[in-house]
């Protein structure tokens, strides 16, 4: 599925006129890379464009050291690589349009176009298949990413707490009083124009860039900033597009240009969480105490005195709010180690303005606050002390603030605030009893207050992307559009929905409603706690696993679920069989176990024996990954995978939709958390089938899906295939449609082929 919105003709001329820079910045967990300084070499713009009349392979101007946001690290596997997926073929198709028709235009400038992906994995994929274009090379690319996955220089853990506060320290000149292009104390960066556009194939994936760097001894990190200046096809992880405040940080101008965003069926959540905001009480303590240490060098620092006084004397009142804000989260119930108190909206401004902390402060804050990032990231010598962490919280509030505040408050109901007290050392519910109801707190080892707020309306987000020139979202489970439409408050006059390439006879696709033993398959919540419902599900896998070739993989609600049944199976025969049938394994959420498993995956599945992967719902095997031809020739969904109504987000979600459902024409909360459930299953069954030679079955495993109210949201090209294929446990396996019968015709056809 591929929308598109844009009011401009992809004829009309692009915009010429400059956009003023917003004024507000994405705030940044601590971890996250919002604040860093930038060289004495000057800024560069990314949005910069090539003349048409320019040299090819023109040099570029140096780039400025911007703030990104972490990446999911990803391994290549040495396997065969087959055909690129078609939806990625199909967007190039729809690329080459925009090229070839952006041609024609006469201006002497060109849009660029931004291509964002969830993971560099994914990139990686879409790089391989503009290498097969026949502009490349004609249009230059680079592709984005952050220092952790960038950089080359050794990262010495006991001397920085991350590589951005290591390389925030190491590039700046060794003589301030010198040239502002003097050597630095990095090497790599110093001779990072050795990689560009001359020296680096026509395309290049982030893994042969770092490469790349690693020979000429070049910063990949920088290089990529400052190819970027004349790339046509800027690659990145889509957060960079979405996020305001790495957009902003690295001057990523989308006005004109042209934004692709795939695998976009997250891009409501994506928007709600750029705008949803968490810092703690230790946050704000550990800044003031920096702030302190500068301001205690008053003399020599006369000229930041003012905004560091006042920041100083904001901090303390925020300090001063957490405080008496504890009595109210004292009287919350404990779960999950954690106390939570929420607000009507307008009632938390007020608290604000009781702390003179809030709307009538904030134009104020908002100037100090600029004033200071600002200095922070181009001066930072001036600010001797202060972390990168102390600048993205002062970064984070004033966009709090921002999104409350501005325009009027308009976007004021658009946010849930909440006050939480994380515990730990509360190891029993007796404890917790005791910790609320008691004196003292003894079984407390350490307590965090944090203030979260959560954004409801993507749309807050989204409307900062409508300045580009085009919007393209594509994904194979976009739909329902009214949803998408509604909660991004934004019009797609242009919608293509294709069917799927694949043949109908190269696909088995069934529904398993039964037990063994005839009693209905639940497979809801409270079904999957029943040991029959645990069992039958052992009996399916192990069923799918004995006539399927190669890989298979099991998908399941949560880690939860997964662990609950892989320990029941260990009590009787089943796990055993499953392990003499494949070799086993179990997603980790663990990054780096995670990317150890797949290596391991990917390597037996290509053996005779085949391999078992069981992995969750929304997690990193059922969106982002490849698995084509032999790695998964079945894929088994349990359950329908609906959200967790227990979690805050999602239960305030619903609360929002129900209000606005018919003001803003949203989908009542029940919709909406159907909506939600397909997207993931439809993304988890879309691992089977990847291109046009390629063959698998899938089997969804619970008795709901024998109803027409469970498939409507079900993907077209699965609905099609599915058809009336629903079994018995005894029909799947004795029926002349059985799944051994595809899998045994199928497996017989490509040993002919071969």
């Amino acid at each position: 599925m591929y929308t598109f919105s844009g009011q401009k003709s992809i004829y009309d001329k692009p915009a010429l006129d400059n956009v003023d820079p917003s004024g507000s910045s994405k705030r940044q967990e601590p971890l996250d890379n919002s604040l860093e300084d930038i060289p004495n070499d000057g800024l560069v713009k990314i949005h910069k464009k090539r003349r048409l009349n320019e040299n090819k392979f023109g040099e570029s101007s140096e780039a400025a050291q911007v703030p990104t946001l972490p990446s999911t690290p990803e391994k290549k596997y040495e396997t065969p690589q087959p055909e690129t997926p078609p939806s990625v073929r199909n967007l190039y198709h729809l690329v080459d349009n925009l090229r070839l028709k952006t041609s024609m235009i006469v201006d002497s400038s060109v849009p660029t176009i931004y291509y964002g992906a969830r993971t560099h994995k994914q990139l990686q994929q879409v790089v391989k298949e503009f290498a097969r274009t026949d502009y490349c090379g004609e249009m230059l690319m680079t592709i984005l990413s952050s220092r952790d996955y960038s950089c080359i220089r050794e990262f010495d853990r006991q001397t920085w707490s991350s590589k951005n506060d290591m390389c925030r320290a190491c590039i700046k000149p060794f003589d301030s009083t010198r040239d502002r292009q003097s050597d630095t104390n990095c090497k790599f960066y110093d001779n990072r124009m050795a990689l560009n556009h001359k020296s680096l194939p026509p395309a290049f994936d982030l893994d042969e860039l770092v490469a790349a760097g690693e020979e000429m001894r070049a910063c990949p990190y920088f290089a990529a900033r400052s190819m970027a200046t004349s790339a046509h096809i800027v690659f990145c992880p889509y957060n960079y597009l979405i996020e305001p405040s790495i957009r902003n940080s690295m001057q990523i101008d989308l006005q004109g240009n042209i934004v692709i965003i795939d695998e976009a069926h997250n891009i409501e959540d994506i928007c709600r969480d750029a705008a949803t905001f968490t810092f703690t009480r230790d946050n704000i303590q550990a800044a003031i105490k920096e702030l302190e240490v500068v301001a205690g060098y008053r003399y020599a620092n006369q000229d930041v005195m003012s905004y560091i006084e006042y920041l100083l004397q904001t901090l303390r009142r925020w300090d001063e709010w957490f405080v008496n804000q504890i009595p109210l989260i004292n009287k919350q119930a404990v779960s999950g180690n954690e106390a939570v108190y929420t607000w009507q909206v307008e009632h938390f401004v007020q608290t604000l303005n009781n702390h003179n902390i809030g709307q009538q402060h904030y134009n104020e804050f908002r100037q100090n606050a600029e004033i200071f990032c600002k200095r922070l990231r181009e001066d930072p010598r001036t600010l001797f002390g202060i972390t990168q962490a102390t600048g993205t919280l002062i970064e984070s509030i004033d966009t709090v603030l921002g999104y409350l505040f501005r325009c009027s408050g308009k976007y004021m109901d658009d946010f849930k605030p909440a006050l939480i007290r994380n515990v730990t050392g509360l190891d029993t519910l007796s404890d917790a009893v005791s910790w609320r109801s008691s004196q003292f707190n003894r079984s407390i080892d350490k307590e965090i207050l944090s203030l979260r707020l959560m954004c409801m309306n993507p749309a807050v987000i989204f409307e900062s992307l409508k300045k580009a020139r085009c919007i393209m979202l594509a994904s194979g489970t976009l739909t329902p559009l009214v949803s998408l439409h509604s909660e991004l408050a934004t019009d797609f006059p242009l919608q293509v929905s294709p069917n799927h390439i694949i043949p109908s006879d190269r696909v088995w696709i069934g529904s398993l409603t039964t037990c063994p033993n005839g009693t209905k398959l639940e497979c809801n919540s409270r079904g999957t706690d029943q040991i029959e419902i645990q069992d039958a599900l052992g009996q399916a896998v192990l069923w799918v696993s004995k006539v399927t070739p190669n890989g298979v993989l099991c998908f399941l609600p949560s880690y939860q679920l997964m662990n609950k049944l892989v320990k029941r199976w260990r009590e009787t025969s089943t796990w055993q069989q499953l392990n003499e049938l494949k070799h086993v394994f179990m997603e980790s959420r663990n990054v780096r176990d995670h990317n150890d498993v797949m290596e391991d995956y990917y390597k037996y599945v290509a053996t005779s024996k085949g391999a078992l992967l069981f992995a969750v719902y929304r997690g990193k095997v059922s969106e982002g990954m490849d698995f084509k031809d032999h790695q998964a020739r079945a894929v088994i969904t349990v359950c329908v995978p609906y959200p967790n109504t227990f979690d805050m987000a999602v239960k305030e979600k619903m609360k929002y939709n129900d209000k606005y459902a018919a003001e803003r024409k949203l989908l009542s909360s029940s919709e909406w958390l159907l909506v939600q459930a397909y997207r993931a299953l439809n993304q988890a069954v879309g691992r089977c089938v990847r291109h046009r030679g390629d063959w698998g079955a899938v089997l969804l495993v619970d008795a709901r899906f024998a109803s027409a109210y469970y498939t409507q949201h079900l993907s077209k090209w699965v609905r099609s295939f599915l058809g009336n294929n629903h079994h018995t446990f005894e029909s799947l396996v004795n029926s002349p449609n059985s799944l051994q019968s595809f899998m045994q015709n199928m497996t017989i056809m490509e040993d002919e082929d071969v």
